[in-house]
């Protein structure tokens, strides 16, 4: 079964501002010089729609899924109001194949709150966190109440803990060893790690290898060639290769895009004696191994 575990309900004007969707575009260019595997659905006049997704581009995209997680960051330090309604809503109209995850943002003093109704009212089953994105200290104690609320409530949390091309975005908020204290603190949460958490892919692979309830998506990876490969070498010699799970981080690559740009992830070493990701590894990463991590029930 094809399970895309990270996608985006989000679109311009309406949740992400003139500073981000101008990044944003800068950084598509960027990585379509690099690879063919990028979802670009605008020109030069268009620019400013680059990253949307709205519902009927959402639903095109994963038509070849089975089943489809997806949700919008609510993170106005850096521009972007997502809206957990609106994902509520979509996925009542295709509960078939969609489940929706909310967010919060940590620096709202009622965000506790506003995650129990999310889940208890909205129906969402996930909670999306970015600290670049939201400008929080994962390891600040004054967050613990929201990641053991979501323990309590026993809903996963997807965190953006990597880079990202936003300019105002904090980087020393970005490395996923910062989450190795909620990991200790909240020994039942399940939680995983977006891109690997690239350019620490060492650390998320050394992270996700101590604590049994971490995981780490390949989503945004095959951009960068090079790197993907060395990430997942690092996840095999490390050996968490089972847990890494697909997704597409659609709008930026559509789930075709992302599966093809996995099955590349050998192709900066053919011809040389450098050792090759498992062909078997790659075909679970896509098909299985979400199976560990998220129920569809």
């Amino acid at each position: 079964m094809l399970v895309d575990i990270h996608t985006n309900l989000l679109w311009y004007p309406d949740h992400f501002s003139e500073d981000f969707v101008e990044a944003s575009w800068a950084a598509k260019r960027a990585k379509m010089r690099l690879s063919p595997d990028v979802h670009c659905a605008v020109d030069d006049a268009g620019w400013k729609n680059n990253f949307d997704s709205r519902p009927e581009q959402l639903l095109e995209a994963t038509k070849g899924c089975d089943k489809v997680i997806v949700f919008a960051i609510q993170a106005p330090f850096t521009g972007i109001r997502g809206s957990q309604e609106a994902v509520a809503a979509f996925v009542r109209q295709h509960a078939d194949r969609f489940a929706g995850w909310c967010s919060v943002d940590p620096n709202d003093p009622a965000c506790v709150e506003q995650l129990s109704y999310c889940v208890e009212h909205l129906g969402l089953r996930g909670l999306k966190l970015g600290p670049i994105y939201q400008n929080f200290d994962p390891q600040d104690p004054k967050h613990l109440p929201l990641f053991k609320k979501a323990e309590q409530l026993g809903i996963p949390i997807n965190w953006h803990q990597g880079t990202s091309f936003v300019r105002n975005g904090p980087l020393k908020y970005s490395n996923p060893i910062l989450l190795e204290d909620i990991a200790v603190a909240c020994p039942d949460l399940r939680m995983i790690i977006s891109h690997m958490g690239h350019p620490w892919e060492t650390e998320c692979c050394v992270l996700i290898r101590k604590h049994p309830n971490l995981y780490a998506d390949t989503s945004a990876l095959h951009y960068r060639p090079l790197r993907h490969y060395q990430a997942f070498l690092t996840a095999l010699e490390y050996g968490v290769e089972h847990k890494l799970i697909f997704g597409s981080d659609f709008p930026s690559a559509t789930p075709e895009q992302a599966i093809a740009g996995l099955w590349k992830v050998n192709d900066v070493v053919k011809g040389t004696s450098f050792p090759r990701f498992p062909e078997e590894a790659i075909h679970r990463i896509i098909y299985e191994n979400w199976k560990q991590f998220v129920s569809f029930d």
